[in-house]
């Protein structure tokens, strides 16, 4: 009976032996196990082993994370996730499971960040989905639509359904400015295209511009002699005391005409000043040149518009003039509140909160940019 007794001792000295000697892989093997038995507080158990065993144990994290939010312990959860991304922050699936964690909490702010930083890592459509969804919960339509159709157009068949359903279409149709051939057809005397009849058509407030005649019109000034992207306005300080005075005299709103009509001269796409032109003509009861002044600034935005609509960096308005980007939110009554330059030639201005929820506007600003780098080289040179 004794030897018996010795020959058990033995026994379990050697199995506790072995356990204590497990490598981390073998305890998350152990724990995986136990989770696919749906047994999580054991699962739980051994992932923790792992992670005393390797303390840099990504695996070990991310499974104990899913364990935990199983278990519906969202705050164990979440703590779990942070460790995981603390030691490899490049694997998105990590922000997914966390964003999901967020969802339950019904903390869709802090969902929608983080969803969103995997999807800087990596693209992912069923993700996308989930963002329309959240933005939905948030009231915020704008970007609702806007991903899912990103979803859509990789792949998601939920999202194409849903968007078919009600008759919206998927498929962006923006164009970037192909500045070579816009330079070769600008060029050509013979083409409808040729800067000068556009020039003129724009002069007119022409309302039948086609949208590649706008598109020329606009992206071809960048080879205009005149083009000045940064240049300071002369006159803006006068245009300005005007503009803040109340109940401007016949004889005031003939001088902001003359004004704002010189301006134009040094920048004739400045939208604003065009809307401010209107509005003079129209005190002036001069009608025609108010529509004409109005034209001008659709020819411009429609333009502008067939680039991008700005929401995303995939799909950022291309400006020629960096005062474009200030008249554009000012002609959709949304304010800046911040402005962000990228170093890959992006203008992204953080806005002000409003009506249909849009947070930022992305421009890209390449062409402006680059004529004022060559203006830099310029005056080195001299």
């Amino acid at each position: 009976m004794k030897k018996n007794k010795i020959i058990l001792l033995i026994i379990t000295s050697l199995v506790s032996i072995n356990i204590s000697s497990q490598t981390a892989e073998e305890w998350k093997k152990l724990g995986n196990n136990e989770l696919d038995s749906t047994n999580y507080e054991k699962a739980i158990e051994y992932y923790q082993k792992a992670i005393e065993t390797d303390s840099t144990y990504f695996d070990a994290y991310y499974n104990l994370g899913l364990s935990f939010f199983l278990l519906q312990n969202y705050d164990k959860a979440i703590d779990s996730y942070n460790k995981a991304m603390a030691i490899n922050n490049t694997e998105s699936t990590t922000y997914f499971a966390l964003g999901g964690v967020y969802v339950e909490k019904k903390e869709y702010e802090k969902a929608i960040d983080i969803i969103k930083k995997g999807l800087d890592i990596s693209p992912n459509p069923d993700e996308y989905y989930n963002l329309a969804f959240l933005y939905q919960e948030i009231n915020k339509p704008v970007y609702s639509i806007s991903y899912l159709k990103k979803a859509a157009q990789l792949g998601n068949t939920f999202a194409q359904e849903y968007l078919t359903d009600n008759n919206l279409l998927w498929e962006d149709n923006f164009k970037k400015p192909d500045y070579d051939s816009i330079k070769s057809n600008i060029e050509n005397k013979q083409s409808n295209l040729f800067y000068d009849k556009l020039w003129n058509k724009f002069q007119q407030g022409d309302s039948t511009m086609t949208l590649e005649e706008k598109r020329h019109l606009y992206y071809g000034y960048v080879f205009h002699k005149n083009y000045s992207p940064y240049s300071i306005i002369s006159n803006s300080e006068q245009i300005q005391t005007l503009l803040s005075q109340d109940n401007l005299k016949p004889k005031e709103w003939n001088k902001l005409v003359a004004l704002l009509n010189n301006a134009l001269e040094q920048n004739p796409f400045n939208l604003r000043y065009l809307l401010y032109l209107s509005f003079a003509h129209n005190a002036l009861n001069n009608a025609d040149e108010a529509q004409k002044a109005k034209v001008k600034i659709q020819n411009v935005i429609d333009a502008m518009a067939t680039t991008g609509d700005g929401f995303f960096k995939e799909t950022a308005i291309h400006v020629i003039m960096p005062s474009n980007e200030y008249d554009y939110l000012f002609l959709n009554d949304l304010y800046n509140q911040m402005q962000t330059l990228t170093n890959d030639g992006y203008d992204v201005l953080s806005l002000q909160p409003n009506d249909i929820g849009l947070e930022e506007m992305w421009f890209d600003v390449k062409i402006p940019l680059s004529h004022l780098n060559k203006s830099f080289d310029s005056n080195k040179k001299q």
